[in-house]
This record gives C-alpha cells, structure tokens and sequence, in this order.
C-alpha cells in the first residue's frame, strides 16, 4: 500500500533536520584549539584555603595545578598554621628566593614563615616534589611538638563570577569567654636569694578562638597595681610561661585574678645546697657519711642533686657513705638544682696517715726503738707488743724476752680523730 506524497515529504524534512543536528553536535563537541604560547604571570600571592579551590583552579587551566604550602608560626602566643599558595612550575626548592616568598594574611598573628613545601595538585592527587627549610630544622620540630595548630581561617564562599582566588577570614577576639573555659595558671616560682621572687604565668583558653579581656576586674593583679604586663588577648589551647612577674621575697606575695579564678605563688623557699659530713677528719682508711640539707625544691619543682667525693668517685641520692682509703685532702661538692638554678655546696675533708717505725737499738738483738710517725697532731698514743707488754709513750723502747713473730699495734687519737696500724717484727 503507497503512502500519500504528503507523509514522504515530511519524512525526507525529518531526515535532514536529523543529519544537520548532528553536525552541529560534532562542531560544539569539537575540542577547542589553546594557545600554548600564553604562560600563567608568576605569582606566589593567591591563597588557596581549600582543595575546592585547587580543583577549581585545575579546570581552569586544564593542567596541573602547582602550589607551596608555608608553614607560618608565632614566637609570642606560641602557635603555627599552613597556607597553600599559587606558584609558577618553575619555581623548585633550588631556585627559591626570599623574594618569592608571599606576605602573610591580612590580619593573622603567624607572621614568620619556617618550611615550604612544594605541591603538585591533578584534581585528585597531592604530590609533595620539594621541601625548603626558612630556619633550623630542629626549631620546625619543636614548633610542631610544643606550639597550638590553629586551623587556616575559613574561606569567603566564591561569587558568582568565576575566579581561583579565596579570601580568608581570622577569628575575631572580640569574644567574652565563657565560665570556667579561661583558667590562670602559674609555673617555676623562683627565689633566686637576693631578695627577689620571679614567678612565671600562663594560661588555657578552652575555647575555639581567642577571646578578649581587658586589664580591670576580670583581669587584674593583687596587691597594688591591676596591670603586671599580662596578655589580654588569649588564644586557643595550652600557654606556659606567656608572661613573669618579680617581686620583693620579703613582701606581699602577689597573685592574678582571670575570670574569678586566682592563682599565686604563695611560699617560694630559697634555692641553696648544704650537707653535713660525718666525721670531718679521721684516719685512712676512713668511712665517711654525708647527708643532705638542701632546700629550695617544691612538690612540683623537686630538688636533683648529686655527690663529688673529690677522689674520682661521684653518686646520686640524698645521703651516702664513701671509704677513703688513703690519706689526703679531700673536697666534697653537693650539687642541687631545680628549674631556677643549680647551686653547689663545698666542704673539706681530712684523711689523715698512721704510721710508725720499729727499729733495734745498736748493740741489741731484741731492744727495739718504737717511732710514731703519724700526722694530724695526735695527743694520746697507745702501743701493744703483742707479748703481754703496752706503752703509752709516743716513742717507747721495747725488749721482747723471747724468740718469735710479733703484730704490734700503734692506736693514735686526738682532734683528728682515731686510728690503728699493725706492723709485724721477727725476733731471733
């Protein structure tokens, strides 16, 4: 059955629409021909806070996005952040200069900058092509262990019109803080005895930003006068030692008041080092005991210390016993130390020799002459010939009546001290 000459025109109209849409479609579809000639201007300055951005400015370009992330820190509140940043490929870690460097954020208090690292970015993978190190590398490590992260301030969400560049925001410290979330705290109270007491102060802020509070009520010192040089502005996290305070020892001892919670040093003992030394003097060999009277530590900033007998010989602990076997002039050192300050006590120690001499007398086979020969100015001596016979003489003379081996005894005493030395003689 034939179809009117009607409905086959309409479908020749139908094919062709079909075929010229087509053409359209591969001509819209067509990949577009770029200029490879016209370079990115080499710049360091366009913050990139997010990874949203850095896609963003990966479809722009249709290449490889290139960035550094710099590493920024503050000395003073003791806290550190990173900002990711535009750069041109042919910047590297050997080719950087001071002046490449971009300026730290409107506003923000991290205005040193310590590493960069240098990023490559696909639109989904981060690659890491270099580091460059700004100071040393043990300072970078301390920063990250000791200082308070504070998060890259959030981006201003893009207008409408398309563009790769986000501005950032800082938290405001225009913050009242919140009951029991700002907490005083104090650290090495130190009494140097001179007559000054130095105590250090710090802080934690519980809350997310930093808040503000000014020098009055809330934030003041005393006695006297409200202000000691405390921060009013307070930042997230742990403080230690942020600011120090000295004062007279034999004064008022002075306390802060932040937010209706006060902390003071209260009694602050002296840093010094003494010991005893039983006996001062004696005879070699000579047991010595020394016991510390050291003073100065607290609960939290206990006393260490450690003994120097002066023979070579050193140990730990509050009190000890030392031999000195030979005689000899010897100096004691204790060493204290706490967070303020090391001190060191000195004492003298005399160890003195007893000694004698047993000689026959000329033209005698058992008269023998007995010498003391002893230091240290004894007064009392006392000999025993071992035969049944003593003297108290210092220098006696002695007949032994019979042949044999004899273990005479010399004991000396005096301001020194006592002592006993044996020596044997033969008799024929």
């Amino acid at each position: 059955m034939g179809y009117p000459s009607s409905y086959r025109i309409a479908g020749v109209a139908i094919a062709i629409c079909l075929v010229i849409a087509g053409f359209i479609t591969l001509i819209a579809n067509a990949p577009q021909n770029h200029d490879d000639s016209e370079k990115p201007e080499r710049s360091v300055t366009k913050a990139l806070a997010t990874q949203e951005a850095r896609k963003e400015a990966v479809n722009h370009t249709g290449t490889v996005a290139n960035q550094i992330r710099v590493l920024w820190y503050d000395e003073i509140g003791r806290t550190y952040t990173f900002h990711d940043y535009e750069r041109e490929p042919g910047i590297t870690p050997d080719t950087w200069t001071s002046s490449d460097l971009p300026s730290p954020e409107n506003g923000t208090l991290q205005k040193k900058a310590a590493m960069i690292r240098f990023l490559e970015w696909d639109g989904s993978v981060e690659r890491m092509t270099g580091t460059k190190y700004l100071i040393n590398q043990e300072m970078i490590t301390n920063i990250l262990n000791s200082y308070t992260l504070i998060a890259p301030p959030p981006p201003v969400q893009p207008t409408p019109i398309t563009t790769t560049t986000l501005s950032t925001i800082q938290p405001t410290s225009d913050i009242t803080p919140a009951p029991g979330m700002l907490i005083p705290t104090i650290s090495h109270p130190c009494n140097n005895g001179e007559g000054i007491i130095q105590v250090s102060f710090g802080y934690i802020n519980r809350q997310k930003n930093p808040v503000s509070v000014t020098i009055g009520e809330k934030n003041r010192f005393t006695p006297g006068e409200f202000d000691r040089g405390q921060p009013t502005t307070f930042l997230p996290g742990i403080h230690q030692d942020v600011f120090s305070v000295r004062f007279p020892a034999n004064g008022t001892n002075v306390a802060w008041n932040l937010m209706e919670k006060t902390v003071g040093a209260g009694e602050v003992p002296r840093l010094y080092a003494d010991f005893i030394v039983d006996p001062v003097s004696g005879y070699a060999p000579l047991d010595v005991r020394v016991i510390d009277q050291s003073d100065g530590g607290t609960p939290e900033d206990p006393l260490s210390g450690n003994w120097n007998f002066g023979d070579g010989t050193t140990t730990d602990g509050s009190s000890a016993t030392h031999r000195y076997e030979f005689p000899g002039k010897y100096e004691i050192r204790r060493t204290v130390s706490t967070s303020c300050g090391i001190e060191t006590s000195l004492k003298l120690l005399s160890v003195e020799r007893i000694a004698c001499t047993i000689e026959p007398v000329s033209g005698s086979s058992r008269m023998y002459q007995c010498t003391d020969q002893s230091t240290g100015d004894p007064t009392v001596w006392f000999w025993d010939f071992n035969d049944g016979f003593s003297s108290w003489d210092q220098n006696p003379i002695h007949t032994w009546k019979s042949p044999g081996t004899y273990a005479v005894s010399l004991t000396v005493s005096g301001k020194t001290g006592s002592g006993t030395t044996v020596k044997k003689i033969t008799i024929q």
